[in-house]
C-alpha cells in the first residue's frame, strides 16, 4: 500500500464518557468491543506518607503524594501508556479519606487525588478507584479503615499497638515498615485475629451479632443518640463515600469505583467457635480458636493454643501448643471487663477451669429468630443497594446519561455466588482477583505449580499438579478460566474483569533479586498473562509502585510486587555510560517487559473470540467475529480493528503477518498500531464460513510474529528434572498415605475422647 494510499484512523484514546456496558463487553462509541488492561496504582497507598506516626497517633497520618507527588505523574501516566497498560485501579483507603475522626474529611487529599486523575486525561488513560482494605485496618495489620473504627468498638490502640500484639488480637509488625524478619507470611492470618474478625462483624452484621454495642453519634440537628455499632460504621464509611464521588466522580478518567477490596465476612457464617475452616483460612503460626481468640483478648493466658508450621503436603501442620498472652494483657481499652462477645453470652471465663467455655458454639450461623444466615444475601448485598444508591445520588450525570460502573468483587478465592438481578447495583462490572496462592505462600515458582484452587474442593492432589512452564499455563488458564465462566453462569451478561493479578519479585530465596535472573518471575508473569488472554478478560496487575525497593519490597508486610522502581531505576541510568539508556527510556527501571508488554487488540470490530501471544516467537494470534463487508471503499473506523504493537517487540521491515481472506491490514509504526479490516468477495456465499459463521458475520483471523525469533528448540527432560518428577509423585503418595492416616488417627481420638466444645484430638 502507497503512502498515498494510506488509510487514516483515529487512535484510540480512552476517557470515561466514551466506554460504555454492553453486555458482557466494554464497547466505544464506535461499538467495537474494548480490551481493558492495565495496572494497580499503587501498593504504596496501603501506606501513609513518611514520617509514618505510632498506632496511637492514628488520627495525625497524611496520605498526600500516595501513590506519587504529582510532578511525577505524567512520567508515570506516560510510561504506562507506552507499555500499553491504560486501565488503571487507583488504590484508595477509607482512613486516607477520614483519618482525623467520623466526619472529618482530609480535604488536602481529596484536592490531591482529584489533581492525580485529572493528569491522567491527557495520556488516554482511564481509571476506577477501589476503596482497599487488608485485614480490615493498618491497626489491625493490614490497610483500609482508620484507626478510629477500632476504638469505637472498644480496641485499645495505645503504646503503639502493643496491647493488640501482646494479646494476639493482631499480627503488627508487618506494617510498621523496614525489613520483616522471622516468617514473613503470617499477615493474612489477621483475618481470623481477633481485631480484624472482630471488626468485620461489626461492619457487616453489627445489629445481628451485637445488638447491645451502641456507639454514641451526633445527627443532623446537634443532638447526641447511640447508635448500634453496624449503623454507626456503616453510616460513615456511606458518607465517606458521598465525599469521595463529589470530589473526584466527575474527572474525565474516572469510569467508576469499587466498593471495597476483598470483603471478608468475619465471623459470620462460622459453625462453630472452636475452629476456623482448615480449607479456606490460611493457618500459620500461633492460630487460636475464636474461643481462645476471646479469652486471650480478655487478657487471659491461654493453653493449648496450636501453632502451625509449613509443610506437604498438606500447607501446614500443627508444630506444637503454647500458652498464649502469658503476660494477660487485654486488648480492650476496659480491660477484662471490654470484650463484647462476653457481654453477649457467646462464652464465659471459668475460675474453676482456668479456661474460657463456649456457651453459644453456633452463635454465629443465626441471626436473632434463630434463622440460618448467609453472608451474601443477609449482610453483602443489601450493603452493596445503600452503596450504589449513594453513588447514583451523588454521581454528576455525563452528557451522554451513562452512569459510573460499580465494580464488586466477592470473598477472596470464592466462586461468584447467586445473586438476583434485582439486587446488584447499577451498571455492575464483576471485578474478582486471582493469585496462584502456592507460589505467594511459599515464595516458591520452579518446576511443579499447584491447582490450590481445585486442592480446596476436593480435587485428588496428583490431579492438581502440573509440570514445567506449559504446565503452569495449563494451571493458571483453568484456575481462570474456572472463575470467570462461574461468573458467567451466575451473573450472565455482566462484564468481568480480573481487578488483581501479580507476581512476587522475591520468589526462591530472593533469588532474582540477588542474581538478576529472573527466569521464574518472568515464567510466571507470562503464564498468568496468557491465562488472562484466554479467558477473554480485561485486568488490573498488581502493582506499579516506584517506590518499591529490592531491600524493603513495597514497604508492606513483606509483599514485594512491584514490576517497576525509580530505585531501580536510578540504579540503571548510573550505569547509562555503559549502556544505550538514557533519561528518555520509559523501560528504565522495569521488570518483565518482555511478558508484560504485549500485543493485544485495543479495540475490535466484531466480539473476540480468542487471542494469545508467545513471548518467545512474538507470534500475536487473534480471532473475532465480525459482519460481512462486501465493499472495496476505505472502512470507517467502526469496521477497523486496532491493534497494539509494542515497540519492545515490533518494528517497521521486522514483522510477518498472516490475515484470513478478504483481510487487509495497515501498520502505523510511529504509534505502535496496526489496523485490521476485511473486504468480501461478491461471491462470499459460496465460502465456508466456518463453525462460527453466518450469513452475516464471519470468524476473522489475525496472525503477526517476527521471523527472526525463532523458537528455541523443545529440549528434552534432563535427568535432574526426571529425578524431581519421580521424586515428587513419590512424596505426593507418600503425603497421601500420611493425609490419610492423619484422618483415621483424628476419628479415632473423635471416638474415644471427644467431648462437645472441645478439640482432644489436638493432643493425640
Amino acid at each position: 500500500m502507497s503512502q498515498d494510499d494510506a488509510p487514516s484512523f483515529p487512535l484510540t484514546h480512552l476517557t470515561a464518557k466514551d466506554i460504555h456496558i454492553q453486555g458482557r463487553h466494554f464497547v466505544d462509541n464506535h461499538g467495537r468491543v474494548l480490551n481493558l488492561r492495565g495496572a494497580n496504582v499503587s501498593g504504596s497507598s496501603k501506606v501513609p506518607s513518611k514520617p509514618i506516626p505510632k498506632i496511637h497517633e492514628h488520627a495525625q497520618v497524611n496520605y498526600v503524594n500516595r501513590p506519587f507527588p504529582l510532578e511525577e505523574a505524567d512520567q508515570h501516566w506516560k510510561r504506562l501508556k507506552s507499555w500499553g497498560l491504560t486501565f488503571i485501579r487507583i488504590t484508595v483507603t477509607w482512613e486516607a479519606v477520614e483519618h482525623e475522626g467520623r466526619g472529618i474529611y482530609d480535604e488536602g487529599y481529596l484536592d490531591y487525588l482529584r489533581k492525580l486523575l485529572e493528569s491522567m486525561e491527557p495520556y488516554g488513560l482511564v481509571a476506577y478507584i477501589a476503596i482497599h482494605q487488608d485485614v480490615w485496618s493498618r491497626y489491625s495489620g493490614g490497610s483500609g479503615a482508620p484507626g478510629w473504627t477500632l476504638t469505637s468498638a472498644g480496641f485499645d490502640l495505645s503504646n503503639d499497638g502493643e496491647t493488640l500484639a501482646l494479646s494476639g488480637a493482631a499480627f503488627l509488625d508487618g506494617i510498621k515498615g523496614r525489613r520483616l524478619g522471622g516468617e514473613r507470611g503470617l499477615w493474612p492470618t489477621g483475618y481470623q485475629k481477633l481485631a480484624a474478625a472482630t471488626m468485620n462483624t461489626l461492619f457487616w452484621g453489627g445489629e445481628t451479632f451485637t445488638p447491645s454495642l451502641k456507639v454514641p453519634t451526633t445527627t443532623s440537628d446537634g443532638k447526641t443518640k447511640k447508635v448500634n455499632i453496624q449503623t454507626y460504621l456503616q453510616d460513615a464509611f456511606l458518607k465517606m463515600f458521598e465525599k469521595l464521588v463529589d470530589a473526584v466522580g466527575d474527572v474525565g478518567s474516572v469510569l467508576g469505583f469499587e466498593l471495597m477490596n476483598e470483603p471478608h465476612p468475619g465471623y459470620i457464617g462460622l459453625p462453630s467457635i472452636h475452629e476456623w475452616n482448615y480449607n479456606t483460612d490460611l493457618h500459620l503460626g500461633e492460630f487460636p480458636s475464636p474461643l481462645q481468640s476471646f479469652s486471650m483478648g480478655a487478657g487471659r493466658p491461654t493453653s493449648d493454643v496450636p501453632v502451625y508450621k509449613r509443610s506437604f503436603p498438606y500447607p501446614t501442620v500443627i508444630s506444637k501448643y503454647t500458652t498464649a498472652n502469658s503476660e494477660g494483657v487485654p486488648a480492650w481499652t476496659k480491660g477484662r471487663e471490654g470484650c463484647i462477645w462476653e457481654k453477649e453470652g457467646i462464652w464465659r471465663w471459668s475460675d474453676n477451669k482456668k479456661q474460657a467455655i463456649a456457651l453459644q458454639e453456633d452463635y454465629f450461623t443465626k441471626n436473632r429468630k434463630g434463622d440460618k444466615v448467609d453472608f451474601y444475601q443477609d449482610f453483602y448485598f443489601p450493603f452493596v443497594q445503600k452503596w450504589n444508591r449513594i453513588v447514583a445520588s451523588k454521581q454528576k450525570t455525563k452528557e451522554d446519561g451513562d452512569q459510573l460502573m460499580r465494580m464488586v468483587e466477592m470473598i477472596p478465592n470464592e466462586f461468584c455466588p447467586e445473586y438476583e438481578e434485582s439486587k446488584r447495583p447499577d451498571n455492575m462490572v464483576y471485578a474478582p482477583h486471582w493469585y496462584d496462592l502456592n507460589a505467594l505462600f511459599k515464595k516458591q515458582f520452579g518446576f511443579m505449580t499447584v491447582n490450590v484452587q481445585g486442592l480446596s474442593r476436593g480435587m485428588f492432589l496428583l490431579k492438581a499438579l502440573y509440570f514445567g512452564a506449559n504446565g503452569a499455563k495449563a494451571n493458571y488458564a483453568k484456575q481462570i478460566q474456572t472463575i470467570v465462566l462461574e461468573a458467567r453462569l451466575k451473573l450472565g451478561a455482566v462484564p468481568v474483569i480480573i481487578g488483581e493479578c501479580g507476581v512476587p519479585m522475591d520468589l526462591n530465596n530472593e533469588h532474582a533479586l540477588k542474581t538478576g535472573d529472573w527466569k521464574y518471575q518472568r515464567q510466571m508473569m507470562d503464564a498468568m498473562i496468557s491465562a488472562l488472554e484466554g479467558a477473554n478478560v480485561g485486568f488490573n496487575l498488581w502493582t506499579y509502585n516506584p517506590d518499591n525497593r529490592d531491600d524493603i519490597g513495597d514497604d508492606w508486610n513483606a509483599e514485594n510486587f512491584s514490576w517497576y522502581s525509580d530505585h531501580n531505576r536510578s540504579l540503571a541510568l548510573k550505569k547509562s555510560e555503559d549502556t544505550n539508556i538514557g533519561e528518555e527510556d520509559l523501560d528504565a527501571g522495569g521488570r518483565l517487559l518482555d511478558v508484560v508488554v504485549r500485543p493485544y487488540a485495543i479495540a475490535a470490530a466484531g466480539t473476540p473470540l480468542s487471542s494469545s501471544y508467545d513471548a518467545e516467537t512474538a507470534l500475536f494470534t487473534y480471532r473475532y467475529n465480525s459482519p460481512i463487508r462486501v465493499s472495496t471503499e476505505q472502512p470507517s473506523i467502526e469496521e477497523v480493528t486496532e491493534i497494539f504493537l509494542p515497540r519492545q517487540v515490533y518494528s517497521e521491515g521486522q514483522v510477518r503477518f498472516s490475515l484470513s481472506l478478504g483481510g487487509k491490514i495497515y501498520f502505523d509504526w510511529a504509534n505502535h498500531r496496526c489496523w485490521v479490516w476485511f473486504e468480501e468477495s461478491p461471491h462470499h456465499n459460496f465460502i465456508d464460513l466456518g463453525p462460527r459463521g453466518t450469513a452475516e458475520h464471519k470468524v476473522r483471523r489475525v496472525d503477526i510474529w517476527v521471523p527472526n525469533k525463532a523458537k528455541s528448540s523443545q529440549k528434552g527432560w534432563t535427568i535432574s528434572q526426571i529425578l524431581i518428577l519421580i521424586l515428587c509423585l513419590v512424596f505426593g503418595l507418600l503425603g497421601i498415605w500420611w493425609a490419610q492416616e492423619i484422618e483415621w488417627n483424628k476419628e479415632d481420638s473423635a471416638l474415644r475422647y471427644h467431648r462437645p466444645g472441645s478439640r482432644s484430638w489436638f493432643k493425640t
